[in-house]
């Protein structure tokens, strides 16, 4: 009976301590919209949905769209919760654009992170198989380190040839530094197409202090099993904290748009899981 209670004291006390600066933590620089967070957030250089407005903005200008995307992550143990919702526009302009809106909460009382964000995101071609895009956001977040209040930029590029893929995005830039919003920068490759099947990596480092770069990996892929369902699976592994995450998602598909549910767990470090899910409208 002592056992029992001392182990639940400590699960209470180890809850307790769960910060957003935290490494992993739910937070929107380690959370992606549901298809790339399903691939373990190999996805910068695919890109193809309203995704582009968190991974790469380049993307936008890929495919012609008009899509509506509202997204919700919840993760009751850490705890965290998310609303994102994004709009994106490439069918009707020269230059294809997206607006995305976030809303987050992470962490214990004593560490948590909570606000919102806006960002309007940008893309066009600049040669043959080649897209140059950027984001210019506005972050509002209570954070163990004070408010934030900042305007920041993105910028990305991706270049396509046949079924390969490769994309380089900095995020985060600023004149200053940003509580939890590090500057970092990524490089990515990817193989397939959005109608049969998808292979990815990513590679990115956290570049907020250049003495101590911290490097993150991930590798995913997904499979069209028909023209209506879409199987996807990534890891995740962060060199510096030692941790690896496993993800696991489907996406149902139709004429008029999609629905997509994923689940992500920790399973090397602290133990940790949230799923997410997404509904997206397809205007045109």
């Amino acid at each position: 009976m002592r056992r029992t209670l001392l182990l639940l004291l400590s699960a209470g006390t180890a809850m307790a301590d769960n910060r957003v600066q935290d490494p992993g933590s739910p937070w929107p620089t380690t959370v992606d919209t549901p298809r790339a967070t399903a691939m373990g957030g190999a996805h910068a250089a695919i890109a193809t949905g309203n995704d582009a407005l968190v991974v790469n903005p380049a993307g936008l200008a890929q495919v012609r769209r008009y899509h509506f995307e509202l997204d919700g992550m919840y993760d009751s143990r850490f705890p965290a919760q998310a609303v994102l919702a994004s709009l994106v526009d490439s069918a009707s302009a020269p230059v294809a654009s997206g607006l995305l809106w976030s809303r987050w909460a992470s962490g214990q009382p004593s560490g948590r992170g909570e606000g919102w964000s806006l960002g309007l995101g940008y893309s066009g071609p600049i040669g043959q198989g080649l897209y140059l895009g950027g984001e210019t956001k506005y972050l509002r977040y209570h954070t163990p380190d004070g408010l934030v209040k900042k305007w920041a930029q993105d910028a990305g590029v991706l270049g396509r040839r046949g079924n390969f893929s490769w994309a380089a995005v900095v995020q985060n830039i600023s004149t200053d530094k940003i509580a939890t919003f590090p500057l970092t920068a990524v490089g990515a490759l990817a193989w397939g197409t959005d109608t049969d099947w998808h292979l990815a990596f990513d590679y990115r480092a956290d570049l907020s202090d250049s003495n101590n770069v911290k490097s993150k990996a991930a590798l995913g892929g997904e499979l069209l099993v028909s023209e209506a369902l879409a199987l996807r699976g990534g890891a995740t592994w962060d060199a510096t904290a030692r941790h690896w995450w496993l993800s696991a998602g489907i996406g149902i598909l139709t004429e008029k748009g999609g629905l997509q549910v994923v689940w992500r767990r920790r399973i090397e470090g602290p133990y940790d899981q949230f799923f997410e899910g997404g509904l997206t409208i397809f205007l045109e």
